[in-house]
């Protein structure tokens, strides 16, 4: 689907078309009316303009007569969009970036179940650490990448998550109790960050965050690790550095939120 444009007055469409879909795409479904105040012009003009848009489908009908969405047209571009955004090639810059800025290990993990597993890591050069190779995975409660991922899941998933580990404590006295998990994934929830400190590797620490997709779910985590006189120096900020890795990622997986 393409429109006709011709500068200036193509631009000056185009702009008034963008802002009626950045309207919808805030409230829903609006009047014509609505949508004429909203964007500061006359109804007249905006129900002709909605008129067009809605020809080549970018506009829909709402869910009642005189109400305006936006169209199918969007929803397919969304998704072929979706299909082809890869969360590990969108973490490649910022993973190399955290490298960069502290020398430590960047990682890139997914949740599989109840464990993370590593999809992307680029190797530091303080320390060459054989935990968490590619491919390798940890228990959601061990490491920073992977905490940052529990913690930061739907309270149901979370809950779902902890029974398991519970179950399987009688097995493994390693597993922390429930009253643990929960508190370790209040209190990271509430940093926003994790922090893993000598649990996975002695002398090691490392420092992860969540990272969210377009919808504003759960995508994966970033992390870095390293000496621990490094990850947790006063001296570089790393769990800004990670947090602002995280929200990168994020940017280029279509996430808007994330700022005060």
């Amino acid at each position: 689907m393409s429109i006709a444009v011709s500068a200036p007055g193509g631009l000056e469409i185009l702009s008034k078309a963008d802002s009626v879909v950045q309207l919808l795409e805030r409230h829903g479904e609006l009047t014509a009316a609505a949508i004429a105040e909203g964007v500061c012009e006359p109804v007249s003009s905006t129900y002709r303009l909605l008129t067009n848009l809605t020809s080549i489908g970018w506009i829909d009908q709402g869910s009642r007569r005189g109400l305006f969405r936006l169209g199918v047209y969007f929803m397919r571009v969304g998704g072929r969009l979706e299909d082809r955004i890869s969360v590990r090639d969108a973490s490649v810059p910022s993973l190399k970036s955290l490298l960069a800025a502290t020398g430590a290990t960047s990682f890139l993990c997914l949740r599989r179940g109840i464990r993370a597993v590593c999809v992307e890591r680029f190797e530091g050069s303080d320390v060459r650490s054989l935990a968490l190779a590619l491919g390798d995975s940890l228990p959601l409660y061990l490491g920073a990448a992977p905490v940052a991922l529990f913690a930061h899941l739907p309270a149901s998933e979370r809950e779902a998550i902890i029974d398991q580990f519970d179950a399987a404590r009688a097995g493994d006295s390693a597993i922390p109790s429930r009253d643990e998990l929960a508190r370790i994934a209040e209190e990271t929830r509430a940093r926003g960050y994790s922090i893993s400190d000598g649990d996975v590797t002695p002398g090691i620490a490392s420092v992860g965050a969540p990272v969210f997709n377009h919808r504003g779910e759960l995508e994966a985590a970033v992390s870095i690790s390293g000496l621990r006189t490094t990850v947790l120096s006063n001296t570089v900020p790393t769990v800004a550095l990670v947090l602002d890795a995280a929200l990168t990622t994020s940017r280029a997986l279509g996430y808007l939120g994330g700022e005060e």
